[in-house]
């Protein structure tokens, strides 16, 4: 049988070149995506020596596995987290923008009772759409590799627990994690939720 020939994540070292809005600089680069789980922060009081990742697997998504539907019950389900995606390098320098098309969170009433209804900025606020430095080709943001995170001897990413203790990461632009699914899927601690 023929294996069938499908669309799949531009490979590794793909360059674009990308203009800025507000100016003439023209840079080409590696772009992939980070994304980072509601509370995935947690790792900052940590190394990977003091705390396993399943022990804060357990500490973070007793945390923040009702968190958003708590805030928002009209738009999340108990065990939804939210997460934030980034367009940056892999190496993490230069670049670094809220990612276009990834859904944002519902504005937070105390932010807009001190400042107002704000607008939501993204890479396409600061960049024109990117093309491919060989082909000219548009970005197609869906095949953006996302980043693998990691919590071990070799790597202390932030939120790299998960990653680490489930073998899960979202797809690109994905907006929530179910950590009831992923979580029973992989053997794991859950919290019982309403």
């Amino acid at each position: 049988m023929t294996p069938t020939k499908t669309t799949q994540p531009y490979p590794s070292g793909t360059k674009w070149t990308i203009a800025g809005r507000r100016h003439d600089h023209i840079q080409t680069e590696e772009l992939v995506l980070y994304a980072e789980p509601n509370y995935a922060a947690i790792t900052d009081d940590y190394l990977p020596d003091e705390i396993s990742a399943a022990e804060l697997w357990r500490i973070w998504v007793d945390k923040v596995a009702n968190k958003a539907h708590e805030q928002w019950p009209q738009v999340y389900r108990p065990g939804e987290v939210t997460i934030l995606w980034i367009v940056t390098q892999p190496s993490f320098t230069g670049i670094f923008e809220a990612a276009p098309y990834a859904r944002a969170l519902p504005q937070d009433p105390e932010l807009v009772k001190m400042f107002g209804p704000y607008e939501r900025e993204d890479f396409l606020t600061h960049y024109k759409t990117p093309v491919n430095a060989e082909t000219g080709e548009p970005i197609n943001w869906l095949r953006l590799p996302v980043l693998d995170r990691g919590w071990n001897e070799t790597a202390a990413h932030k939120g790299g627990f998960i990653q680490e203790v489930t073998g899960w990461k979202p797809s690109p632009l994905q907006p929530t994690m179910d950590v009831v699914q992923i979580g029973r899927a992989a053997g794991l601690y859950v919290p019982d939720l309403p």
